[in-house]
Parts: C-alpha cells; sequence; structure tokens
C-alpha cells in the first residue's frame, strides 16, 4: 500500500470521527465519557444534528436503537397519529429502577391518593420531557434525541444519580403529522449553503404549517378537552407516572431570546394552592444555571399564561406537579438573520437540551420537597373542596345519549370520579334522569381540575393575558 493511500486513509478516518466529537462537545461541553456501545443520534443518523431536520421515522428508528443497545432505555408505542405514524413513550432511568417499574407505578398511584401515605425515601422523582406538540417548533424533537443520547450513554457520576433518583419520561414527538410536515418543508427548500434571509421560501412554511396536527388542531389546547385522537394516549399515560416536573418544549419568535417559567402572578390560577407556583422559583435556578453556562441570553416572569389545565405546561400543575413552558427563539431554517445576529438551528438545539437536562437535575436535587409538594397538593384539594359551596354537577340529557357519553368519556380519562344518578332531580328548572344522567362529586382529590370543566375561572388580579382565561368544557357540550 502506497504512503499516499494510507495518508488519505488516515485522512478520512479522522474527517468522518470529526463531527461526532464536534458534536459532542457542543452539545454537552462538560461531558467526559460517553458509552462506546451506544451510538450517538449523527452516528446512527449519518448527519450532524441541526444540518438538517430528522423524519418522525428516523427519530422512532433511533429510539429504538438506544432501548436496543443501553439497558437504561425501554420505548412503547402508545399509540397512532391520525396519519398512522406511531405515538412513542421512552422511559430512561437506572437498570434498577427498570426491574422495579411495578412497585414504582404502584407509588404514583398512591402518590396522588390523599388516604394513603407518601412513598418511601428510596421513591424516585419523575420528569417528564414533552416535545413538538407544535410540529414546527422543530428544536425540541432534535434536542430529545440529544438529550435522551446523553441519558442513555453518559458514564459520570451525576448522570449515574440521576438515574437512580428519577425516571426520565421523554415523549419525543406529540405531534408526529405536523412534525414531518415542517421537516419536509423545511429539507425540500432549505439551500446549500443555507440562506440566513428571512422572506427565502424556507423560512416562509405556508398554511396549515407544521404547528397543527392531521385535522389542523392545535394540541397544546387539546389537554383538558382530548378532542383529537392524538392527546388520548398521552394523557392516559400521564395518570399511569404522574409527572413531578413536566417540561413542555416550544419555540417562539425569532427575535426574542429564551423563555422559562415562572410566569407573571397576574397569570396564577386562584385555583391552585401558592406553593405549586412558588415551585416554578425551584426549577427557575437551573435553568438559569444551565443557559449561563453557554452564555445564552434568557428573560423570565413576563408572559403566556398558567390559568387554566389546557396546556403541557399547565395540566401538571393541576396535579400537584411542576409544568414548565420553555420557549426558544425559532430559526425556522437552518440559519435566519434576527435582531440578535445570525441564528442558528444548531444553536437553538443546544439550548433545549441544556433546559431539559438542566430539569432532571433539578428534580433530583429538589426530589423529596417535589414528592412532598405533590402529595399536600392532593390533600388540599379535598380541604378547598369541603369549604365550596357546590356540593355536586349534574349532567346528562336523555334526548342525546350521544353527547353525554362523550362528556363521560373525557371526565373519566381525567380520572375525575363519576357516579350514575341514582334518581330523578330537577335542578334550576332542568330535570335529569336515572339512567341518562351523572354525578361528579366535588369533594375529590380530582377537584380542581373537576373545576375547570363545570366552572369558569374564578376572577384574577392583573390585566396581562397571554391566551384566555378559561377554558370550562360543560360549555361546550351545552350545560
Amino acid at each position: 500500500m502506497s504512503f499516499r493511500l494510507v495518508l488519505v486513509l488516515l485522512l478520512a478516518a479522522a474527517v468522518s470521527a470529526t463531527p461526532a466529537f464536534a458534536q459532542s462537545s457542543y452539545y454537552f461541553p462538560a461531558a467526559q465519557q460517553f458509552d462506546a456501545k451506544v451510538p450517538s443520534p449523527q452516528q446512527f443518523l449519518g448527519y450532524d444534528i441541526g444540518s438538517q431536520y430528522t423524519r418522525h421515522d428516523q427519530l422512532v428508528a433511533y429510539f429504538n436503537e438506544l432501548a436496543r443497545v443501553s439497558e437504561r432505555v425501554t420505548v412503547e408505542v402508545i399509540g397512532q397519529s391520525y396519519e398512522h405514524r406511531p405515538l412513542l413513550l421512552v422511559t430512561i432511568t437506572s437498570p434498577r429502577n427498570h426491574a422495579r417499574r411495578a412497585q414504582i407505578l404502584a407509588q404514583r398511584q398512591a402518590q396522588v391518593d390523599p388516604a394513603q401515605s407518601a412513598p418511601g425515601a428510596d421513591a424516585p422523582a419523575v420528569v417528564w420531557l414533552g416535545y413538538s406538540v407544535h410540529g414546527n417548533e422543530t428544536s425540541s424533537a432534535e434536542a430529545a434525541l440529544l438529550t435522551a443520547y446523553y441519558l442513555a450513554a453518559n458514564q459520570d457520576a451525576e448522570t449515574a444519580r440521576w438515574l437512580d433518583e428519577a425516571v426520565v419520561v421523554i415523549d419525543p414527538a406529540q405531534n408526529p403529522d405536523g412534525r414531518d410536515r415542517a421537516a419536509n418543508w423545511h429539507n425540500a427548500w432549505g439551500s446549500r449553503p443555507p440562506s440566513a434571509d428571512p422572506a427565502d421560501k424556507e423560512h416562509v412554511e405556508p398554511f396549515p404549517s407544521g404547528r397543527v396536527n392531521h385535522y389542523f388542531t392545535d394540541l397544546n389546547r387539546d389537554w383538558l378537552a382530548l378532542a383529537q385522537a392524538d392527546s388520548w394516549p398521552k394523557v392516559a399515560q400521564f395518570h399511569r407516572w404522574y409527572p413531578n416536573i413536566q417540561i413542555d418544549f416550544h419555540e417562539m419568535g425569532k427575535d426574542s431570546t429564551y423563555y422559562f417559567e415562572p410566569s407573571p402572578k397576574s397569570m396564577e390560577s386562584p385555583l391552585l394552592p401558592k406553593s405549586s407556583y412558588a415551585a416554578n422559583h425551584w426549577l427557575a435556578r437551573f435553568h438559569a444555571q444551565a443557559l449561563d453556562a453557554l452564555g445564552s441570553l434568557y428573560y423570565t416572569g413576563e408572559n403566556f399564561d398558567n390559568f387554566s389545565p389546557i396546556y403541557g405546561s399547565t395540566y401538571p400543575d393541576f396535579h400537584g406537579g411542576v409544568g414548565v413552558t420553555v420557549e426558544q427563539a425559532s430559526s425556522r431554517g437552518l440559519v435566519q438573520e434576527s435582531v440578535n445576529g445570525p441564528l442558528h438551528f444548531n444553536f437553538t438545539i443546544r439550548n433545549q437540551v441544556a433546559t431539559g437536562l438542566a430539569s432532571v437535575r433539578g428534580a433530583v436535587e429538589d426530589r423529596v420537597r417535589l414528592l412532598a409538594l405533590q402529595k399536600d397538593f392532593f390533600r388540599s384539594a379535598l380541604t378547598q373542596a369541603a369549604a365550596y359551596p357546590v356540593r355536586d354537577w349534574v349532567f346528562g340529557d336523555a334526548a342525546d345519549p350521544t353527547l353525554t357519553h362523550r362528556l363521560l368519556a373525557v371526565l373519566l380519562q381525567h380520572r375525575i370520579q363519576v357516579h350514575a344518578l341514582a334518581r330523578d332531580v330537577e335542578v334550576d328548572g332542568k330535570r335529569f334522569q336515572a339512567g341518562s344522567a351523572y354525578v361528579v362529586p366535588a369533594r375529590q382529590p380530582q377537584f380542581r381540575l373537576a373545576h375547570a370543566i363545570f366552572e369558569f375561572t374564578p376572577p384574577v388580579k392583573g390585566d396581562v393575558f397571554y391566551s384566555g382565561t378559561s377554558y370550562a368544557v360543560a360549555a361546550a357540550y351545552g350545560l
């Protein structure tokens, strides 16, 4: 073999090895050693994360590979989207926790039952990381790949502690149909080299865009109404795990920086205890530390609402968890000019990775306090319900059993206690008949969520609003 050929082969090997090394150092600057048997996303997919958009089938393939090679990872197919893409739930924790999964799930159910005692000292916290509910907020699903890789492959003592003391549940693509619509657009119209011009076609995604699902519905407003089948398996899994921390990853306009909660006090629901919102401040310090370490700009406490459990960041608040919206300024392409200079896709991904890992760190550091917060939340719900002037809500229409059963199904999906009406009653001039009507007692652990369905939000103070203050579901059923 000639010297020239040897030199060419050595150079080729060096070049092929460089992206993986460079990617790890960019996304994980403090990491020391990764398990060599666990492929990085770029090694498995064949391109640098952030250099193009990863399709949903590629996401699925990578997570299945992680589950195949790592004893820390399991993957479940929990349902299908309307366009028949699999909905995944990825669980990452220590092998010991995987082995006692049934015990941990039983602990989670006991945790939200006021009649049962708090779990033992070995109970892990649960962190739920939800990505791509808006399919064209594209940094988040890419971040899901890297976050899962870090947790599966990192060999340091801190990560081992995280996985011993926490279970990380990842929903990598809540809206895979919208995700693929956006990924295909950006991959089709992105140029090489990329154009940073905001008017370039890559950055101007047409209707219906990848934000919405197959039926053009915003799934981030569907946690309470459950109007879309895409939402059903996700909510069912939520009620298996009852996360202590749930992060919903989003993007906003290119000229912003990075947002994480707490939100303004004027956007807090009077239904929830102040301790629930105070917990946002505990977690915020970990997000701030992570972004400070990268030198990334951010802000907090200025916008986005916390009134109603319609969002992935508010539904957990109504279950004793800490729900958080994080918002990254969006490049909407590989690079786009912004008021802060060129905004690169890989930069947006890196910030999302940093806050995801910081959330796991915060859950472990505040594990005991988070578990106590959740236990107290459901106990205080009974106290609050006992003081509420309404004792029961009654619904049902003998002339429209389909509508009645649809509302009943929604209540049961939310694990709200419902009983068949035992005898005919008349309320405010309307007659409800046994056999076609149901009773929802106010005095139950899910009082606050039931209130959100049957009543409008109590009056709030302040004049700063993001979206809406109330999404009472009962009105949609003519009640």
